[in-house]
């Protein structure tokens, strides 16, 4: 009974080992050179995911994990062997000016960023596999990148560059930055964005594969844009294109928002 009780534990104690290696955080606090002034933070990676939230503090608190990776066929090899997982995320932080910059090991394996800042923070963000991007509370300048993965970025103030391929985007703004302009992009996915009910903006519409919608009295242009390119002149050629794209304006006009995607809708809301 005791040798049974005792391969047991061990048994135990070898999974829980095996699992504390399927995942490793590193967890770092960083200030800025001068807290009291707005900061940036640009964040990056190739496998994974990236949350920043907006919070009440003065530093940037920054979380990276990594997933578990299995090896497969003829890669595990080791019979009789226990595996040892890679779990170092290789994170990196730099902070110069009140500009931080954020890396990891990511071109690796997965690694997850979870990220805490002030909410008087400007972001620019990316990834390109396996991951997501969620931004909310923050009250700057936003700029999120994704490839392979969906993008939103909710209670914002400020302005809003947004782009990914596989994906829908969702954004949702409290309040604009007066006369700047704003991007809102995907190829094979929705773009939905909640705008504050007194913007006032040039809109630039373009769905390939789907429709368009707006809580929005949207004041439409009659005539496409023609945009014509003549170097006949100069032995080249004539070119003439009629633009797909919609245009339009929303309480007088203002800065151009462009809203696009090939393969879904586009939704534009009026925020309550």
């Amino acid at each position: 009974m005791t040798k049974i009780r005792l391969s047991t534990i061990l048994l135990l104690f070898g999974a829980a080992c095996l699992m504390a290696q399927t995942q490793s955080a590193d967890k770092v606090s960083v200030p800025f050179s001068n807290p009291e002034r707005a900061g940036h933070v640009e964040a990056g990676l190739v496998h994974g995911s990236i949350t920043v939230k907006g919070y009440a503090g003065k530093e940037v608190v920054i979380e990276a994990t990594t997933r578990s990776k299995r090896l497969s066929g003829s890669r595990d090899s080791g019979k009789g062997m226990i595996r040892l997982t890679q779990v170092a995320t290789g994170l990196t932080v730099t902070e110069e000016n009140n500009e931080m910059s954020i890396g990891t090991s990511s071109h690796m394996r997965a690694v997850d960023l979870h990220i805490q800042v002030p909410r008087n923070t400007s972001l620019e963000v990316s990834t390109v596999n396996e991951g997501d991007i969620l931004i909310e509370n923050i009250q700057g300048e936003v700029e999120a990148h994704n490839v392979n993965g969906e993008i939103k970025i909710l209670n914002v103030s400020g302005a809003v560059v947004s782009n990914t391929t596989n994906g829908d985007v969702t954004v949702k703004l409290n309040k604009v930055t007066p006369d700047k302009p704003m991007s809102f992009v995907s190829f094979n996915g929705d773009v939905d964005v909640t705008l504050p009910a007194s913007v006032a903006a040039d809109l630039k519409l373009k769905s390939e594969r789907g429709e368009i919608y707006s809580d929005f009295e949207i004041e439409l242009q009659e005539r496409a844009r023609t945009m014509k390119e003549d170097n006949r002149g100069k032995g080249g050629k004539f070119r003439l294109t009629v633009e797909s794209a919609m245009y339009g304006k929303i309480n007088g006009g203002g800065p151009e928002f462009y809203f696009s995607t090939f393969n879904g809708e586009i939704f534009i809301r009026k925020g309550k």
